[in-house]
């Protein structure tokens, strides 16, 4: 038996915690001047002293060629319009990963093949594993850097690892089913446009696109990045700023 899902809930009916969405947008002063520096030292030939720093003129904003940005004031207020955006783009997929998928996972049905749920787990295990070693780190180790949570011992990181891992695996079955009951069929026709599009929008050959994305991935993962990407749009709208 295939693992599959019987009943898909509607993500849009889980309610996200206010502080996950209600957020104070901090300071950009700091942060604007710390760009300005970075991009003046980018463009400055001038060999400065120890404590001076370099100035950031309109030149140099020009020498970016951004698109209706030539003044060094014009650059600040794009970078005051830009970061609201990008905070609200991070943390609508922090959400969607950290918490809406794994509350859809354990709010929607499935018939499980539990060897099948339990391969795809211990893979995800064993790639962190030799992520670790690839660090230098323990498994403990690796794991209070990636998860944030310095008091996990080794016993507590293999058993979320592991969690994710299932967790990962039912999402991707139902990402596929929520995909085909809205009528998109994944298929070798679906494909050989996917690849034509990736290819004009990238400039790559078509050959390539197929090298780094072989059909099988095709099938397994757009699905997966389909339904990420609605569900991130969805928390995206719900973000606000407090004043």
């Amino acid at each position: 038996m295939e693992t599959k899902v019987t009943t898909i809930y509607d993500y849009r009916n889980i309610d996200i915690p206010k502080p996950l969405i209600e957020l104070q947008l901090p300071d950009l002063s700091a942060f604007i001047e710390e760009q300005c520096q970075r991009l003046a030292e980018k463009h400055s030939k001038l060999e400065l002293l120890e404590g001076q720093e370099h100035v950031l003129t309109d030149e140099m904003v020009q020498a970016e060629d951004l698109p209706g940005v030539t003044t060094v004031e014009e650059y600040k207020d794009a970078l005051r319009r830009e970061i609201p955006f990008t905070i609200r783009s991070q943390q609508s997929h922090m959400i969607v990963s950290d918490f809406l998928v794994p509350q859809l996972v354990q709010r929607s049905t499935f018939e499980i093949n539990d060897e099948e749920a339990t391969r795809e787990s211990k893979h995800r295990l064993k790639i962190f594993e030799e992520k670790a070693k690839e660090q230098g780190l323990s498994l403990e180790e690796y794991g209070q850097k990636e998860f944030g949570v310095s008091t996990m011992d080794e016993g507590e990181v293999r058993q979320y690892v592991l969690y994710l891992g299932r967790t990962s695996f039912l999402f991707r079955i139902l990402a596929q089913e929520y995909l085909r009951q809205r009528g998109v069929t994944l298929d070798v026709v679906s494909y050989v446009d996917y690849v034509k599009s990736i290819a004009e929008t990238t400039g790559m050959e078509e050959d390539n696109v197929r090298e780094v994305l072989p059909i099988h991935v095709y099938m397994d993962e757009v699905p997966t990045v389909s339904m990420l990407d609605e569900m991130a749009a969805w928390v995206y709208s719900q973000i606000t700023f407090d004043e």
